[in-house]
């Protein structure tokens, strides 16, 4: 199942850089700040109306295809068809600390709602369980003896941009005990980098005290009232 999801990974990579269908979702990364560089290295993408077709005949196996849909990660089952989740989306893979692709989140260019929708939960991915951005971030982690945890997936993006490599994002509302944990396997000093808003001060708040509980050494690093880092580093 994961090599299925490496290879539509890929895919999703090479639209988002290469096809005219993906112009505004390469727009909304670009006017962001990001560089074809960053959004190569964390694999950013974008997922096409016409998808389940081309993958079928041009990128995939009928064999990655019956694994996709068994474990429901990118298609919805219907009674006579198979439609896909993520259509028109700009896709953020999550990998494993290996490097696997083991889910998507995938993120609106178009306003719609919700904002994100994320792969379904399987027997390897669980999203409370998992920091995007770990696989690229873990050895500077080690060497560094100090992490970055960010609430966003560009915001960790933004810190590797800047070579700030020992960034990861919770991808979410709040960070678990599961993600400080995996951290806490390379260091034990983590610095949160959360949203500066009401909600962002409420979950820095929160895991401040779910690191200190753990035994682990927090801090804060300031951010300019109503930004995000990844604004306040790309500027």
């Amino acid at each position: 199942m994961c090599h299925a999801l490496d290879k539509i990974s890929k895919l999703y990579t090479k639209v988002l850089l290469e096809s005219p269908s993906a112009e505004q979702a390469l727009g909304y990364v670009k006017d962001r700040g990001f560089t074809d560089d960053i959004i190569t290295k964390f694999g950013i993408g974008y997922c096409p109306t016409s998808r389940v077709d081309y993958i079928k005949h041009e990128f995939l196996t009928y064999t990655d295809i019956d694994k996709l849909i068994d474990i429901k990660h990118l298609f919805k089952v219907g009674k006579n068809h198979h439609s896909d989740r993520f259509s028109g989306r700009l896709m953020f893979p999550v990998r494993n600390p290996i490097g696997s692709v083991i889910g998507f989140a995938a993120r609106t260019v178009t306003g719609e709602l919700p904002k994100y929708l994320n792969s379904s939960e399987s027997e390897v991915y669980r999203k409370a369980h998992m920091l995007f951005g770990l696989d690229l971030a873990k050895e500077s982690i080690y060497s560094a003896n100090k992490a970055i945890i960010c609430e966003g997936y560009t915001d960790a993006m933004a810190f590797h941009q800047c070579g700030i490599t020992i960034a990861v994002a919770c991808g979410g509302t709040h960070a678990t005990k599961h993600q400080i944990a995996q951290i806490a396997r390379y260091t034990n000093n983590i610095y949160l980098a959360f949203d500066s808003d009401t909600a962002g001060e409420a979950v820095t708040n929160n895991t401040y005290r779910l690191i200190k509980e753990m035994g682990l050494n927090v801090g804060k690093i300031d951010i300019p009232q109503g930004k995000d880092p990844a604004e306040v580093l790309l500027s």
